[in-house]
């Protein structure tokens, strides 16, 4: 009995491994996605080629706050997974020793 319950959480638990590995993929991918700011010769840079950094900044801040939202929902799921899980084996300890108290006060009952 023990070690079907143990499956579900190892199931979780190897899920959770598998999108925290995918998201740090994301996440190195991310980085070389977008080149620096290119500067001309002087030093300064045309508005136009500002303005696409600016825009391309924004999508990168868009994109990593999405990633982060998707992070906490998955983190929230999988604690109110577990969460649900613990009151399962609390209620089935609860039963379990219920089941065994009534066991020991019939047995003596029986013996005589």
């Amino acid at each position: 009995m023990a070690k079907s319950l143990r499956k579900p959480f190892r199931r979780i638990q190897a899920n959770l491994k598998e999108r925290i590995k995918e998201r740090n993929k994301k996440w190195t991918g991310l980085g070389k996605a977008y080149e620096p700011l290119s500067t001309s010769a002087n030093g300064t840079t045309s508005s136009p080629v500002r303005l696409k950094s600016i825009q391309a900044n924004n999508r990168a801040l868009a994109l990593a706050l999405h990633e982060e939202k998707l992070k906490v929902r998955e983190a929230r799921d999988a604690f109110l997974c577990l969460k649900g899980e613990n009151q399962c084996l609390k209620f089935q300890i609860f039963y379990l020793q219920t089941l065994l108290q009534s066991q020991q006060v019939q047995a003596p009952a029986e013996v005589f």
